[in-house]
C-alpha cells in the first residue's frame, strides 16, 4: 500500500502563494492508495475529491461561518467506515480522522491527525489516539503533522527510523522532521521518502507498506 501524508497549508506555499492546482496535479501523479492531508479548507477538499476521483472523508476540526477547516483522507477504494474524534485542545481545536481502507495488501486502519502547538497538549492528544487504537482490530497506521521533533511511540515503528531516513526534514521553515508515519510492528515498511517540493510550507511524506 502506497500512502502520503501532507500538510498542504491551506493550499499555499511558504510565501502564501496559492498552489492548490499544483498540489492536485502532484497528488494525481503520485498515484497513492491513500492520501492523508492536514490544514485543508472544506472547499479545497471538495475540489481535490473531484480532481483525484477518489473516495474521501473530511473531518472539520474548526467549524466557523468564515472557516471550515480540518483534515481529510482519500482512498482509491471505497472507505467503508470512518469516524472523526476531537482531541483535548487548549486553543485551536484538534482531532483525528479514522478510516478503514483497502488495498491489494488487505485492510488498513488509518489514523490521520494534526496535533497542537503545546508540548503538554500533544502528550495528552497522543495518549487519546493510542487509547482509541485499542478499540480497533487490524493493521494500524498513524500519520500526520505532530508539530514536534523526535516523537517516539513505543508500540509503533517510525517509518523514517526503520528506513534510516530520519534525517530528512518535513517542515521547510525550521528544517525539522515534524510529520510522521507510524505503523504497527507487524506491518512491513518497504519504502519511505520525503519529496522536497515547494507547494506548501511542509513536504509530502510517502510510505509503502505491506
Amino acid at each position: 500500500m502506497k500512502m502520503v501524508t501532507y500538510n498542504i497549508h491551506k493550499g499555499m506555499d511558504g510565501n502564501d502563494k496559492i498552489t492548490l492546482n499544483k498540489i492536485s496535479k502532484y497528488l494525481k501523479e503520485l498515484d497513492c492508495d491513500v492520501i492523508c492531508l492536514q490544514e485543508v479548507l472544506y472547499p479545497q477538499f471538495a475540489k481535490l475529491k473531484l480532481d483525484l476521483k477518489m473516495d474521501g472523508v473530511f473531518a472539520m476540526n474548526v467549524n466557523k461561518p468564515s472557516l471550515m477547516y480540518g483534515i481529510c483522507t482519500f482512498a482509491k477504494n471505497e472507505i467503508q467506515y470512518h469516524t472523526h474524534v476531537f482531541l483535548t485542545s487548549k486553543k485551536e481545536q484538534r482531532g483525528f480522522l479514522y478510516t478503514n481502507v483497502f488495498s491489494k495488501q488487505g485492510k488498513f486502519n488509518i489514523i490521520n491527525t494534526h496535533l497542537g502547538l503545546d508540548q503538554e497538549e500533544r502528550k495528552i492528544q497522543i495518549s487519546e489516539i493510542l487509547d482509541y487504537k485499542q478499540t480497533i482490530v487490524g493493521k494500524n497506521i498513524i500519520c500526520g503533522d505532530f508539530n514536534e521533533k523526535n516523537i517516539n511511540i513505543n508500540t509503533f515503528s517510525d517509518a523514517a527510523v526503520i528506513t534510516k531516513n530520519n534525517n530528512l526534514c518535513t517542515f521547510e521553515k525550521s528544517n525539522a522532521r515534524i510529520d510522521y508515519i507510524f505503523s504497527d510492528y507487524n506491518i512491513i515498511i518497504e519504502n519511505y521518502n520525503v519529496e522536497k517540493i515547494y507547494y506548501s510550507d511542509h513536504y509530502p511524506v510517502i510510505g509503502i507498506f505491506c
